[in-house]
């Protein structure tokens, strides 16, 4: 399992970065429709979608929607409206764990939480892509800062949990997660984003607006591992899918992802 899991590590780690260094604006927009299919797919089975075929149509016409999205003239244009829409909806995530910390066993297709599925994906893609080639600054190296803050958010959580954790976060939703883990990985990231700004010329007044940027992406890549958690314990599965040897499903990778880069691209936007 361990081997698998390092092999499989190693693998995505070499495919992305060619893919940073050296990939085209449309070789890149076509591997993140491929990426937003696949977790298209997995999000349907979550959803209660058990046909194989539906579960096929689901992913391919999500696909479909972000390539058509990433390749529209106007992507520029709305960027600034996408991403507020992205930042609304995780903002509103908390509230609804206040409201409702498990939901309920999910054993039919659930249209709306399909919609949502349609919704909060391409927006993802949408960040990705902005960051890369749109947003102020935009660069590959942009985009991979953003990334890594939540990779360090997600392993000094899990560091700082399994030291130091003793209040849960979130216990019925996800019960190893817990409040030292958090505070352990934003120490992680700070510390990320000093280094950054140290080593990096950054324009005048542009600090800050990282600092902001970094801080909300790192609490709500936190928000979107516990919103595909509780997804999961609805539909009774440990992982998305099983298309990642050792992983899990790609679901499973990007769940911090899909929250964090649209919270991050608001704020480096609209700033």
């Amino acid at each position: 399992m361990l081997k698998e899991r390092i092999v499989t590590a190693v693998v995505l780690l070499l495919v992305f970065s060619a893919l940073l260094a050296f990939a085209s604006e449309n070789v890149f927009t076509l591997v993140l429709g491929l990426v937003v299919a696949a977790a298209a797919w997995e999000w349907s089975r979550l959803c209660g979608v058990s046909h194989e075929h539906a579960q096929t149509a689901f992913a391919i016409v999500v696909g479909a929607i972000t390539l058509l999205c990433l390749n529209s003239p106007l992507v520029d244009e709305t960027i600034r409206l996408v991403l507020l829409i992205g930042l609304l909806f995780w903002l509103s995530v908390p509230v609804q764990f206040y409201l409702k910390s498990v939901l309920p066993s999910i054993e039919s297709p659930k249209i709306g939480w399909l919609l949502l599925g349609l919704l909060i994906l391409p927006i993802a893609a949408i960040a990705i892509q902005s960051l890369r080639s749109y947003a102020p600054l935009a660069s590959s190296w942009l985009l991979l800062y953003a990334l890594g803050v939540v990779w360090v958010m997600d392993i000094g959580a899990y560091f700082s949990g399994r030291r130091f954790g003793k209040r849960k976060l979130a216990p019925l939703i996800s019960p190893g997660k817990s409040w030292e883990g958090v505070y352990g990985g934003l120490v992680c990231t700070f510390v990320l984003y000093l280094l950054v700004v140290l080593i990096w010329d950054w324009p005048a007044g542009t600090a800050f607006k990282l600092f902001v940027a970094t801080l909300f992406a790192a609490a709500a890549s936190v928000i979107g591992d516990l919103f595909e958690s509780r997804l999961k314990r609805a539909a009774g599965m440990k992982d998305s899918s099983q298309l990642l040897p050792g992983h899990g499903g790609v679901l499973d990778r990007i769940d911090g992802v899909i929250a964090a880069l649209p919270v991050f691209g608001f704020f480096w936007v609209w700033m």
